[in-house]
C-alpha cells in the first residue's frame, strides 16, 4: 500500500512540474519563460500542499485514534514492536501516546470544527496583517505553526484527551487562516496577468494533492506499526524543512528578490494591473455596498462549506456506510483528490488558453469554470446520498472533487479581478462567513447523523450541502462581474502612488 501511495505521489508531481514548464513556454500570447515566479510559485504550491496534508489527515487519523483496542486501553499493557530488535516498554508515560480514545461521533465533530473556529477568530485580522506586511509573513506563521503543534500534538492528545486535541485544532485554524489570502496577495505581484490562471492553477491544486496525501498517509501510518501519532510527527517535521525553504526563498514582490533579473521584472511589472504601492484607507462602504462582491462571497461560502463538508465527512462515510476498513477509507478517499490535481491544472491552462485568444471573455471563463466546480459536484451529492453501490459512490466521489477544482478559475481567482489591491482581504472576508458554517456543520451533522452507518440519516446533510452549492451558483452566473472595482483604488485616490500597465 505504501508503494502505491509512493508511486501516485511521484506520478502526481512530475506531471504538475511537467505542464508547468509547458505552460512557460515562450508563444504567442508573449510569454517570457521560466524564471524565479516559476520558482515562487512551487513554493507557494508545496505551502497550499503541506496545509492541506496538515489539517487533512485528522479526518482519517482521528478515526484510529478513535477506536478502542485492548492493547492500548491499560495504561498497564506493554506493546511489543519487532523493529531492529524486540524492545518492549511498558505504556506508562512515554507510549501512552499510542493510547486511543472512545470519542463519540459527537466528540469527533468538536475536534473537527475547533479547527474552523480558529479560522473565523483570525481570517479578517490576518487578511489585514498580509495587505500591511505581505503575503510570505502569513506563509511563514502558517507553516511554522504547523510545525510544531503537528510534532506536539500526541502528547498534548495523552494529557489532555479531546479537549487539548481541540485545542491544537483551534491554533491550526488560527494560523491557517492566512495561507489563502497569503498567497493571493503574493500571485497579485508576482505573475502577469496572462499567466495568472494555469500558475494560480497549478499552486491551488495544491488543496487536491495535499489533501490526498493527508487521507493516504493518515491511513497508512494509523495501521501501520507506528500508530496514529507518527502521522503527527511526519507532518511537523516537513513542516519545519518547508518553514526553511519559505524564509529563505520566498519574496514579498520581485522588487524584493534577490536574484530575479531586471528583465523578468519588467515583464512581470508591465502586465500587472494597478497596484497601490502606498495603501489608502479601506473603502469600507464601497466594499460592503458592491454587488458583484457578495456574488462572488456568497457563492464561495456555498461551494466551501460543501467542499469542508465533503472532506470532513468522507472518510467516516467510507468507513461507516461503504464498509470500507481504516486504511482502504484513506486510499479511497484519496483518490477524488488524485483527479483534481490533473483538472486544476487543465482548467487553468484551458481558460487561459480561451481568454488570450479572445475565445470567450474573462467574465463568461470565471462563469463557466464556476458552474463545472459547483453544478457537477450538486449531482453528484446527490447520487451519492441514493445509491447502494460502493463503485458509483466511489466514482461520485472521484468526479466531486475533479469538477470541484474549476472554481479555481472561477470564484477564487474573481476576488483578484474585483479588486487586485485588496483581494488578500476580500478573500478573507469569504473565508470568515465560510468558516463560520463550516462551524456549524458538526451541529448539523451530529443532529442528523447518530449513526454513521445508516444512509438514510446522511441524506439530511448531504442534500443540504448539494442545494447550497447549486443556489450559490445561480447567483453568481446573475450578478457576477470580472471587470476592477471602480473601489479598488481605495477612499483617497488623490495620495495613493499607482503603477498603470497596458
Amino acid at each position: 500500500m505504501y508503494n502505491i501511495f509512493k508511486s501516485n505521489l511521484l506520478l502526481t508531481l512530475f506531471i504538475q512540474l511537467f505542464i508547468l514548464l509547458l505552460a512557460s513556454e515562450d508563444g504567442d500570447t508573449g510569454k517570457y519563460g521560466l524564471g524565479h515566479r516559476h520558482v515562487q510559485a512551487f513554493l507557494y504550491f508545496i505551502s497550499l500542499t503541506l496545509a492541506f496534508v496538515s489539517s487533512g489527515h485528522v479526518g482519517v487519523t482521528i478515526v484510529a485514534m478513535s477506536i478502542p483496542e485492548n492493547s492500548t486501553e491499560t495504561n498497564s499493557s506493554t506493546l511489543t514492536w519487532d523493529l531492529d530488535e524486540n524492545v518492549t516498554y511498558d505504556t506508562v508515560g512515554f507510549l501512552d501516546v499510542y493510547q486511543t480514545h472512545d470519542w463519540p461521533k459527537s466528540t469527533q465533530e468538536i475536534i473537527q470544527g475547533s479547527f474552523f473556529l480558529g479560522n473565523i477568530v483570525l481570517m479578517f485580522p490576518i487578511g489585514l496583517l498580509g495587505q500591511r506586511f505581505g503575503g510570505k509573513a502569513l506563509l511563514q506563521i502558517a507553516i511554522g505553526a504547523y510545525a510544531i503543534t503537528s510534532f506536539v500534538t500526541p502528547w498534548f492528545v495523552a494529557w489532555g484527551d479531546w479537549i487539548a486535541f481541540s485545542a491544537i485544532r483551534f491554533i491550526q485554524g488560527c494560523t491557517q487562516s492566512g495561507i489563502y489570502p497569503g498567497i493571493n496577495i503574493l500571485i497579485t505581484h508576482w505573475f502577469p496577468v496572462a499567466e495568472r490562471n494555469s500558475l494560480s492553477s497549478f499552486i491551488y491544486a495544491g488543496s487536491g494533492i495535499g489533501s490526498m496525501v493527508a487521507f493516504q498517509l493518515g491511513g497508512i501510518l494509523a495501521d501501520s506499526r507506528f500508530g496514529w501519532p507518527s502521522t503527527f510527527w511526519v507532518v511537523g517535521v516537513t513542516c519545519c524543512i518547508a518553514f526553511v525553504l519559505i524564509t529563505i526563498f520566498v519574496a514579498t514582490t520581485p522588487k524584493n528578490h534577490r536574484y530575479i533579473t531586471e528583465a523578468e521584472k519588467i515583464y512581470i511589472a508591465k502586465d500587472q494591473v494597478e497596484e497601490v504601492i502606498t495603501k489608502p484607507n479601506v473603502p469600507w462602504k464601497k466594499i460592503m455596498t458592491s454587488v458583484p462582491l457578495w456574488a462572488n462571497i456568497i457563492t464561495h461560502v456555498a461551494n466551501s462549506t460543501a467542499f469542508i463538508f465533503f472532506f470532513m465527512q468522507a472518510p467516516s462515510y467510507m468507513f461507516g456506510v461503504l464498509n470500507f476498513n481504516i486504511m482502504a477509507s484513506g486510499v479511497l478517499v484519496s483518490l477524488p483528490y488524485l483527479g483534481s490535481c490533473f483538472s486544476a491544472l487543465a482548467f487553468g491552462n484551458i481558460s487561459d488558453c480561451l481568454t488570450n485568444r479572445k475565445i470567450i471573455t474573462i467574465k463568461m471563463a470565471r462563469i463557466l469554470f464556476n458552474s463545472i466546480a459547483c453544478f457537477i459536484p450538486a449531482i453528484c451529492l446527490v447520487i451519492i446520498t441514493f445509491t447502494t453501490s460502493s463503485v458509483l459512490a466511489v466514482f461520485c466521489f472521484v468526479l466531486y472533487s475533479t469538477a470541484n477544482t474549476g472554481h479555481h478559475t472561477g470564484w477564487m481567482v474573481n476576488y483578484m479581478d474585483l479588486s487586485p489591491n485588496y483581494c488578500g482581504f476580500l478573500m478573507s472576508i469569504g473565508n470568515v462567513l465560510a468558516n463560520i458554517f463550516a462551524v456549524l456543520l458538526p451541529v448539523i451533522v451530529s443532529a442528523a447523523v447518530t449513526d454513521i452507518t445508516d444512509r438514510y440519516q446522511w441524506r439530511i446533510p448531504i442534500l443540504l450541502m448539494a442545494g447550497c452549492t447549486f443556489v450559490g451558483n445561480i447567483i453568481f452566473i446573475l450578478f457576477m462581474s470580472a471587470d476592477i472595482q471602480p473601489w479598488n483604488k481605495g477612499d483617497e485616490e488623490d495620495k495613493e502612488k499607482v503603477v498603470k500597465h497596458a
